[in-house]
């Protein structure tokens, strides 16, 4: 499917390729460049691929927190909050973004993967007199991330810089139509993004990169540095960290999961009766770790212990000189892990070389809001 920003990313010489359907560029550079440039100035991105559905209705903020892993009760109005989608059976069927604004209208961004099963599942679980609205065919997704976003900003939309982190607002623009704008992001990067209609999208677009030429501080990114901002930070892709045969504490993703809040779909199969998360027999747990010799892992590749033992399998992988060479994130036994975490030895097997790696915590870098967070 081609977006409605794709004659630009065409015009600014992107490389364009498929990605789940939907016509993307991978990158208009390189990724390192503009993986770089996003953490020191500022970067933009398409991502209209994303899908977003409006739900409303007496209690549309209750009905919504029936569904999400996280406690979207406890979240004030114009806050955005992440969740998680889960199967009966505690598995992850998507992770979304929660815009609320008010008891009778929330707003979900997921994953462009999953947009039809998402939609699907929620009308489902949503009761008849909810009203569900799918605005994803006619919208245009753009993110703008990095310490010098505000600059490129301040120039087109100044309104919206006294915005909080993960503060959210609706800009009803007359003609134009109604702007989502939120301060979130996928980089580890201060940033906002911005879910727009086609008509009003593509200009907005336009005057966001032609501001950012002018000053010298902005970028157009593609997926490519997209993946290795987000993986920098340690952060899961649906499909390669997040699945329907894992739980959000497998991923340890613990935080996702509120123990306080009432019933949602999935809750007695991650949740003991005491509250405590349920670890199933035979289940892995994500980790991170570095290589100690040149090599890029990829997905798929092969954890082994000490002995060449398989233990485990890489979900997400690359090279960053920022984390100091080849790094990634792997499913592995949790017994394997556990030691790993001591300084035990590990091994990541490339082109079939057993390379040695290192076990390290996530974020694999530092930026100012990882720092705010910690």
């Amino acid at each position: 499917m081609t977006l409605p920003l794709s004659p630009s990313h065409i015009r600014e010489g992107g490389h364009m390729v498929d990605f789940h359907g939907y016509i993307l560029p991978v990158r208009f550079s390189t990724i390192l460049e503009e993986s770089r440039f996003v953490r020191e100035q500022s970067g933009i991105f398409d991502i209209s691929h994303m899908g977003h559905f409006v739900i409303r209705g007496r209690d549309a903020q209750g009905w919504v927190d029936r569904l999400v892993t996280s406690n979207l009760e406890r979240v004030p109005s114009g806050k955005a909050l992440y969740g998680h989608l889960l199967t009966e059976s505690g598995g992850v069927i998507d992770d979304v973004m929660a815009y609320h604004f008010g008891r009778e209208r929330v707003d979900l961004v997921v994953n462009a993967s999953n947009r039809s099963v998402d939609g699907q599942w929620i009308r489902e679980h949503l009761p008849a007199e909810a009203s569900f609205l799918d605005l994803s065919a006619d919208h245009v997704g753009i993110a703008l991330q990095g310490p010098g976003a505000s600059g490129v900003l301040a120039k087109i939309l100044p309104d919206v810089l006294d915005m909080k982190r993960r503060e959210t607002r609706l800009l009803n623009l007359g003609a134009s139509g109604e702007f989502l704008v939120a301060r979130t992001g996928y980089t580890g990067e201060d940033g906002w993004e911005f879910f727009v209609p086609s008509g009003a999208g593509v200009p907005f677009y336009e005057e966001l990169l032609a501001s950012g030429k002018k000053t010298g501080n902005l970028l157009p990114c593609g997926l490519g540095a997209r993946d290795l901002l987000r993986l920098e930070m340690g952060y899961p892709l649906y499909g390669q960290e997040l699945t329907t045969e894992l739980s959000p504490f497998d991923a340890g993703l613990d935080f996702v999961v509120s123990r306080s809040k009432g019933d949602f779909v999935g809750k007695t199969a991650v949740l003991g009766q005491d509250g405590l998360p349920v670890i199933h027999d035979g289940h892995p747990a994500l980790g991170g770790f570095v290589l100690k010799e040149k090599g890029i892992p990829r997905t798929g590749c092969l954890v082994e212990n000490a002995s060449g033992i398989p233990v485990g399998r890489v979900t997400s992988g690359g090279y960053s000189p920022r984390v100091g060479g080849g790094f990634g994130l792997a499913y592995m036994e949790r017994s394997f892990l556990a030691d790993f975490r001591k300084g035990e030895p590990g091994f990541v097997r490339i082109h079939g070389n057993a390379i040695p790696v290192l076990f390290r915590k996530t974020p694999f870098v530092s930026t100012a809001l990882s720092e705010v967070a910690s």
